[in-house]
């Protein structure tokens, strides 16, 4: 008979020094760690006691919004219902005298009047309108549709809610909880963390197993949590799994809990005492409504873990315990000496240190253009080889950190880097676009605004509304953004996290000039962010403008890349006279709408909030059957 063995991986450590660490990695990390924390607690990963507290502050916020709304509704039904008559079965007028009504309304009782206004936003109604029964009114609608029948529409419905939630609790939600431990451990060792790491088990090709060990953990949980006893001993016993999998996304399922269960063998009550010493930060998380728990406790609390499951890890590995040899990224806890580094980064210093390559064709003002908005007339073989080297270049610079000690050197990483997926790695982002691309460029983000916005308007008001000053399938607004970031923010490429504020900084004043502009020829209104959280004057507001900086990030370092690859390859004895045609039609829509602007309902002067509009006129279809 085998005779079996226990571990006893009991340590002793001090929890002054312990927790000295995690504010050291906590300091240096400070913002990066927030957002980390932040999106856990937005996917509902963990962190519950926080967003419990939030919940208990909002309920308390809404319920007052409430009482302030029922007079508001009541006051609004009565001016509504005085021109209900003279609009008659003009929806227009009916409309129009509606939103007069509720705007008066909402002007005088204080509501989205200010710069600090959070009564709209673009996350908030989409987030109330996925969680409303109207969401699912039309998803029935469209399901039935097409099947034609009440009973399988609704089968189809719950089956398909079940399964995307399930989807997404499995490969996001459940697994975000290990790569926010693998953020964590990298920040305790590295001054630098890169944003792959969100994505860092899909890099790794393991985005499976490691979602199935975290699985495993939550129903070993889940089963002991039925007895009193077996629950905090198994909460314990399982509490370094994450850690596990994050160090070594390939362990199998099962060794991640026995390897857990071994290391924490002896250190259940140490973990239990740690966490008490922690408990008065956690009172004053509640006392401030959740806010410290946010900007500081959720962080901390996670960083002193990770300085937990390091010393268990040290130690489990000094004894040798079972399967001790597959946590083996000893990277993750300490830095690679000088020459490791230079023997495995010697392309990467030996490419940084060369002279960046030039275009020999290019001289005078065509290459300051090049050089300083990254246009030039047409595509070249000279060009190529330009994009080509820049790319490489690129590649390299973003070794540089590690190759210096500052960042994970992921080539010395337990993961096989030819493992990894690097078909985004070769999109070479700094690059000159030709005129010609530009032109189609701007055609297919004016094109994609004109259809984001049909979508998102029909999703909001249950009708297809033509926005712009325009009247064609175009918002040249949208083009001519993308434009302005590509041509005028060239020189910030190679740096994205500047790049992004600079996109901000860019298309926020194009939007609130526009906007003025707009007003001052056509004494109209096209856009209004009264009411949005930070807005000025009601032409730009925060929320839009942290969405340019994303979008601005994805147009730049994939989308435009992709596209212009694609364009390259067309056949110019096309592509030219269609564009060529394009321009004509848009040119002509211009001098039209100058003297004949896109007006109406919902384009122009209507940014009332539509449920709200629907809940009043409910009120007033009730009020006149009484």
């Amino acid at each position: 008979m085998k005779e079996q063995i226990k571990v006893s991986n009991s340590f002793s450590f001090s929890r002054k020094l312990m927790k000295q660490d995690a504010r050291n990695n906590l300091k240096r990390h400070y913002l990066f760690f927030v957002v980390v924390c932040l999106v856990s607690l937005l996917v509902q990963a963990e962190f519950v006691t926080t967003d419990y507290v939030i919940k208990l502050r909002s309920q308390f916020i809404s319920d007052v919004v409430e009482a302030a709304q029922g007079t508001f509704a009541e006051e609004t039904v009565t001016q509504v219902g005085e021109k209900v008559n003279e609009a008659g079965d003009d929806y227009d007028t009916f409309y129009q005298a509606f939103g007069d009504a509720l705007e008066d309304i909402s002007t005088s009782n204080g509501y989205a009047s200010d710069v600090f206004g959070r009564s709209k936003g673009v996350i908030n109604s989409v987030i109330n309108y996925l969680a409303s029964d109207t969401f699912l009114s039309h998803a029935y609608t469209t399901i039935y549709s097409i099947v034609g029948s009440d009973s399988l529409a609704e089968t189809i419905l719950i089956a398909g809610m079940v399964w995307f939630s399930a989807l997404f609790w499995f490969f996001v939600r459940n697994l975000y909880i290990a790569i926010c431990r693998r953020i964590i451990l990298e920040g305790r060792v590295y001054k630098k963390i890169p944003f792959s790491r969100f994505v860092f088990f899909i890099r790794a090709r393991k985005w499976s197993r490691a979602a199935l060990a975290m699985f495993l953990m939550v129903v070993l949980d889940s089963a002991a949590a039925s007895t009193i006893f077996l629950g905090p001993v198994c909460y314990y016993g399982l509490f370094l799994m994450p850690f596990i999998i994050a160090e070594n996304p390939w362990i199998r399922p099962v060794q991640a809990a026995k390897m857990s269960w071994n290391m924490m063998r002896g250190n259940k009550l140490e973990l239990f005492k740690l966490e008490l010493s922690i408990l008065g930060w956690n009172i004053l998380g509640i006392l401030t409504l959740g806010i410290l728990n946010v900007f500081y406790v959720n962080p901390y609390r996670v960083c002193i873990y990770a300085e937990f499951y390091a010393k268990a890890r040290e130690s489990y590995r000094k004894q040798r315990g079972p399967g001790y040899e597959l946590l083996a990224d000893k990277y993750l806890f300490a830095k690679a000496d000088s020459d490791k580094l230079a023997d495995a980064y010697a392309d990467v210093i030996e490419e940084v240190s060369k002279p960046e390559y030039e275009l020999a064709e290019l001289k005078g003002r065509k290459k300051f253009i090049a050089e300083h908005f990254g246009v030039v007339l047409r595509n070249t073989k000279d060009e190529q080889e330009y994009e080509d080297s820049e790319a490489k270049r690129v590649r390299m610079l973003g070794y540089k950190d590690e190759a210096e000690g500052e960042m994970y050197p992921s080539r010395l990483s337990i993961v096989p880097d030819k493992k990894k997926f690097r078909s985004l790695a070769h999109i070479h982002y700094m690059r000159h676009y030709s005129l010609l691309s530009l032109v189609v460029l701007f055609f297919i983000f004016s094109g994609f605004g004109w259809v984001w916005e049909l979508i998102y308007y029909y999703i909001k008001q249950g009708r297809l509304i033509n926005r712009g000053v325009l009247h064609g399938p175009w918002l040249p607004i949208y083009g001519l953004g993308g434009m302005m970031v590509l041509i005028f923010l060239y020189s910030f490429r190679k740096n994205p996290f500047v790049h992004f504020w600079m996109t901000v900084l860019v298309c926020g004043a194009f939007e609130y000039f526009g906007g003025w502009a707009l007003e001052e020829i056509y004494h109209e209104k096209w856009w209004d962010y009264t009411g949005y959280f930070l807005n000025l004057n009601g032409r730009i507001c925060a929320e839009g403008l942290f969405v340019f900086g994303v979008c601005g990030l994805a147009f730049i370092y994939v989308l435009a890349p992709l596209l212009d690859d694609q364009i390259r390859k067309w056949n110019k004895k096309i592509v030219i006279p269609v564009c060529a045609v394009l321009i004509a039609f848009f040119l002509a829509d211009m001098v039209y709408s100058r003297f004949v602007p896109n007006t109406g309902s919902g384009v122009t002067g209507d940014f009332e909030d539509e449920i709200t509009q629907t809940q009043v006129a409910q009120t007033i279809d009730e009020s006149e059957l009484m």
